[in-house]
C-alpha cells in the first residue's frame, strides 16, 4: 500500500547518562529533504542522524527535533578519572625520590604527563542514546505516513473510477458521433448537384472520420489509469510515477478534447480535465 509523505513520530531513550527524546515532523517534497534541529555542537551525531533518516524515507521534507538532556546523577560524577590521576602521581613521586629532586610533582606535571583523562569515554557520548530515540521515531513516522496512505489510496482509486467511467462515457457516444459526421458530409456532398464517384466520396468521408476518431487517445488513457490503479498497491515509494502519469493522463485528454466536434464529448472531456486534476493534486501526497 502507498505511503503518504505528511506523517508525525516521537521517540525517547535513556542510558549512560543522558535522556533523549527525537521528533519527526514530514511534509510534502519532490525529493528528500533533512533537517536536523539542536545538534549544531555535534556534527558526528547529526550525520549519523542524517544518514539514518535517507536509509528510512525516500521522498519528503523531514524535520528532526532533537531534545538532550544530561542525567543528574551523572552530571555530578568526577570529570577525571582519579584513580588514574592518583597511579600517575604516584609514579611522579618515585621519580624525585628515586633521583632525589628538589621539587615534589605539581598540576603541570601531571598534565605533562596525560594523567588528566575523561572518567568515561563512552559515557559521555549520546550518539547510541540518540540514534534509540530515532529508530524509535522512524518507526512512528512510518507508521503514521502508512495510515495516512490507505486514505490517500481510497482517494485516489474514488478518482480513477471517475475518470475511467467518463472515458466509457465518450467510447460509448462514439459511434453516434461517427454516424452523425457521416451523414452531414453525406447531405453536404448531395447539395453540391455534382457528380461524385461513390467509392472515392467513401474513401474522403473514411479520412475525415478517421481524422476525428479517438480511439488511440481513449486506449492510452484507459491504459495509464489502470497503471496508477496497480501501483496504489504498491510497497515501493511511487509518488513521482503517479505525478508522470497524471500528466500524460492529461495530455491524451487534451488531444481527444482538441479532436472532438461533438458537444456531449465535449462536455465530458471538461469533467475528465477536472477529475485529472484532482487526481494530480493527491498523488503529490504520495512518497
Amino acid at each position: 500500500m502507498i505511503s503518504s509523505m505528511t506523517g508525525f513520530g516521537m521517540g525517547t531513550a535513556k542510558g549512560s547518562g543522558w535522556s533523549a527524546e527525537v521528533t519527526l515532523r514530514t511534509l510534502n517534497n519532490r525529493f528528500l529533504s533533512v533537517r536536523v534541529r539542536a545538534l549544531h555542537d555535534r556534527p558526528q551525531v547529526q550525520v549519523q542522524v542524517e544518514e539514518a533518516i535517507k536509509r528510512a524515507f525516500k521522498r519528503g521534507e523531514v524535520g528532526v527535533s532533537v531534545l538532550l538532556d544530561r542525567d543528574a546523577a551523572a552530571a555530578e560524577q568526577e570529570v577525571f578519572s582519579l584513580e588514574m590521576i592518583e597511579r600517575y602521581l604516584d609514579g611522579l613521586r618515585q621519580v624525585v625520590e628515586q633521583f632525589s629532586l628538589p621539587e615534589q610533582p605539581t598540576l603541570s606535571d601531571l598534565i605533562a604527563v596525560g594523567a588528566l583523562q575523561q572518567a568515561s569515554g563512552e559515557e559521555d557520548d549520546p550518539g547510541p542514546i540518540i540514534d534509540e530515540a530515532l529508530q524509535e521515531a522512524i518507526v512512528a513516522t512510518r507508521a503514521a505516513r502508512a495510515k495516512e496512505g490507505e486514505h490517500l489510496a481510497g482517494e485516489i482509486e474514488g478518482i480513477l473510477k471517475r475518470i475511467l467511467s467518463l472515458t466509457a462515457q465518450v467510447e460509448e457516444r462514439l459511434p453516434e458521433v461517427q454516424h452523425e459526421l457521416r451523414t452531414r458530409m453525406q447531405e453536404k456532398i448531395a447539395s453540391l448537384a455534382v457528380d461524385v464517384d461513390p467509392a472515392r466520396m467513401e474513401m474522403e468521408i473514411a479520412l475525415v472520420v478517421e481524422r476525428y476518431d479517438v480511439q488511440e487517445e481513449i486506449a492510452r488513457l484507459q491504459g495509464h489509469i489502470s497503471r496508477a490503479r496497480s501501483l496504489l498497491t504498491s510497497s515501493e515509494p511511487v509518488g513521482k510515477e503517479l505525478d508522470f502519469l497524471s500528466q500524460e493522463m492529461l495530455r491524451e485528454v487534451n488531444t481527444l478534447g482538441s479532436k472532438s466536434r461533438d458537444l456531449a464529448i465535449n462536455g465530458l472531456v471538461i469533467d475528465m480535465k477536472l477529475a485529472v486534476n484532482a487526481f494530480k493534486e493527491q498523488v503529490q501526497n504520495v512518497e
